[in-house]
This record gives structure tokens, C-alpha cells and sequence, in this order.
């Protein structure tokens, strides 16, 4: 485990080292998918920005209704000011404009509801925000649904219109007040259902992004399996790499010190796995194991923790349980060794490095590692 984690760390500061490889591991290891994100992500802030361009009109059209409600409301105190001037008028009145009082107060009631209605779509709007890095078809979906709303204005707008026509056809003929009442009441029982409706389109659309946010978290948790599948293939690999390369040069650097490769490499696992061991018949004609292990990089610690194993007489019983009865001498295998572990090396007897150009430091004392 703590060679594949050199390994990685490696392939890590290789990449540090070289930026322009990184294109090429990005390639091979993230998916078409991921690699689109940037466009994607790019065009989601295209079309956040036509969104805030839609809201800016939908409130300058809430403002222009707010300033004809405003001369609703001054026509209609206009109208009290002159029913107060004929007292002939008010008598037959009185009664009406009860009925309109009461009506009116019912009106405000509804449109508070209303705006408080509006209020909550705001902060479900509000959380749908939060999602739309990563939903870019139910943003476009959010598009549709203003582009609803803006319908919805438009027709608001248009009846308000109407309201100011009617308004003025009142102040001629006050006589048919109640009935334009009731036909506003009409009206707002029209606008309560439609209200109702957009609540039930809206409760629709948060199941869909329920469902969308569920799909994304599994699409996330897929992606990330897959990914890290393919590291650990790659560790795998590159670990398998090294090992074979740190045989191969140490067979040849052996036959040049006069000894016999006795057999292929080989891994074993005593308190921890030996990555490469090896047998050799020495210029004497005796079997010896030589010990490597290998890393990517190699440190003062790594040094000194197998130093301590390898003259450790218990352990070399139980590598002598399982046939290595003669160990020679240790060897490290790096490809990036620490100035304290060079030096470590230098100054230890039994123990030499070595690299993929050959032996960078021959073991001093051999027998004294025994």
C-alpha cells in the first residue's frame, strides 16, 4: 500500500513538472461527459444572464401595474370626494358602497395572499438557483415557465387596462358600480384558480427536480466509481512497472559482480510485502536472496524502517520459514531518492541503491547485515 501511494504521489509531481501532459491524462481518464463540462458550464451563464434579463422586465411591468393601481386609487377617492358633495346621491348609495367596501377589503385579503404566494415561488425560485450549475435542461425548463409568467403578466397588464376602462365607465354611470363589482369579484375568482394552478405546476416542477437531483447524485457517484477504477488500474500498473524494471537491473548489475540469477523475481509478504526477491549463486557457488524494494520516491524514513526489518532476527526467521535462508544484502530501487536517504544508505553496511542506469551505491560489509 505505501508503494502505491509513492507511486501515486509520483505520477502526481510528474505531472506538476510537465503541465503539458496533463491534457493527455485528462483525456484518457475523464469521460467525454466531463470533459464538456466547461462548455456546458459556459453556456448555463449564457442563460442565466437571459433569465436576470427577463426579470428585470417582469418588474418593470409589476411597477408600470403599481403606479395604475396607484390611479385606480386616487380616481376612486376622487369619486368618494364627489359623492360627499351630493347628499342626494349618498343616501342612495350608502348601501352600495358598503357592499364595495366590504368587497374591496376581500380584494386586499386576496392579494395579500397573493404576494405572500409570490414570496414563497421567490424562495423556491431562490433554492432552484442553487441547482442550476448542474441542471442545465432544468434551467431551460425555468426559461419556459418565466416565459409563462411573462404571458401571465402581459395579460394582467392588459386586463388592468380593461380595470381603468371600466373605472372610467363608472364615473359616468355610478348607478352600475355593484355590478362592475361583481364582475371584478368574477375576475379574482378567475385569478384564484389560476393562482391555484400555478401553485400545482410549481409543487409539479420541484418533484421533477427532486427526481433530476437524484439522477445527478447517481450520475456523480457512477462517474466517481468509474474514476477512481481506472487510478487504481493505473497505480496497478505503474507499480508493476517499476518492479520489473528494478529486476531487471538488478540481475544485470549482479552478473556484472560475478553472481547467477537462480530464478525469476519475485514478491513475498512477511510484515508487510517485499516487492522484488530474488536468488543468486555467489562466486563461491552458494545460494544467497538479495532483497529490493522499490519506490517512486524514496525517503530517509522508508530507509531506516527497512533497515531495521531486514536486521531483525525474528523476521529473518520467518523469511527463513519460507525458503529465503541466506539474505545477501538490500537493496533500495528508486527513481527519485531524498539527499537523507542517500546519505542513510551511504552510511549503512548491507544496504546499497540502485536506478534504472545501473548501481548508484554498492553495499559496504556484506556479511555484517546477517
Amino acid at each position: 500500500m505505501a508503494s502505491e501511494y509513492a507511486a501515486f504521489r509520483s505520477l502526481i509531481e510528474a505531472l506538476q513538472a510537465h503541465p503539458e501532459w496533463r491534457a493527455e491524462l485528462r483525456r484518457l481518464v475523464l469521460t467525454d461527459e466531463l470533459l464538456e463540462l466547461p462548455a456546458l458550464v459556459r453556456e448555463l451563464v449564457e442563460v442565466q444572464r437571459r433569465v436576470e434579463e427577463r426579470i428585470a422586465r417582469l418588474e418593470a411591468a409589476v411597477a408600470a401595474l403599481t403606479e395604475a393601481q396607484q390611479r385606480t386609487e386616487q380616481q376612486l377617492a376622487e369619486l368618494v370626494k364627489a359623492q360627499r358633495g351630493a347628499e342626494e346621491r349618498i343616501a342612495r348609495l350608502e348601501a352600495a358602497v358598503a357592499a364595495l367596501t366590504e368587497a374591496q377589503q376581500r380584494t386586499e385579503q386576496q392579494l395579500a395572499e397573493l404576494v405572500k404566494a409570490q414570496r414563497g415561488a421567490e424562495e423556491r425560485i431562490a433554492r432552484l438557483e442553487a441547482a442550476v450549475a448542474a441542471l442545465t435542461e432544468a434551467q431551460r425548463g425555468a426559461e419556459e415557465r418565466i416565459a409563462r409568467l411573462e404571458a401571465a403578466v402581459a395579460a394582467l397588464t392588459e386586463a388592468q387596462r380593461g380595470a381603468e376602462e371600466r373605472i372610467a365607465r363608472l364615473e359616468a354611470a355610478v348607478a352600475a358600480l355593484t355590478e362592475v363589482q361583481r364582475g371584478a369579484e368574477e375576475r379574482i375568482a378567475r385569478l384564484e384558480v389560476a393562482v391555484a394552478a400555478l401553485i400545482e405546476a410549481q409543487r409539479r416542477t420541484e418533484q421533477r427536480l427532486d427526481m433530476f437531483m437524484a439522477e445527478f447524485r447517481r450520475f456523480r457517484e457512477e462517474e466517481f466509481q468509474e474514476l477512481k477504477a481506472k487510478v487504481d488500474r493505473l497505480q496497478q500498473t505503474f507499480g508493476a512497472t517499476l518492479e520489473e524494471e528494478a529486476a531487471s537491473v538488478l540481475e544485470v548489475v549482479m552478473r556484472k559482480k560475478g553472481f547467477r540469477a537462480l530464478g525469476p523475481e519475485t514478491t513475498l509478504s512477511v510484515d508487510g510485502e517485499i516487492d522484488v526477491l530474488m536468488p543468486f549463486e555467489n562466486p563461491q557457488g552458494q545460494r544467497v536472496w538479495i532483497l529490493v524494494e522499490v519506490k517512486a520516491r524514496l525517503n530517509q524514513r522508508d530507509v531506516r524502517a527497512w533497515i531495521q526489518r531486514a536486521r531483525d532476527a525474528a523476521w529473518q526467521s520467518r523469511l527463513a520459514e519460507r525458503g529465503v535462508d541466506k539474505l545477501y544484502c538490500l537493496y533500495f530501487y528508486a527513481i527519485r531518492v531524498d539527499l537523507g536517504a542517500l546519505e542513510l544508505i551511504e552510511s549503512s553496511e548491507g544496504v546499497g541503491l540502485l536506478k534504472s542506469e545501473g548501481e548508484i551505491v554498492a553495499p559496504r560489509g556484506l556479511t555484517s547485515l546477517l
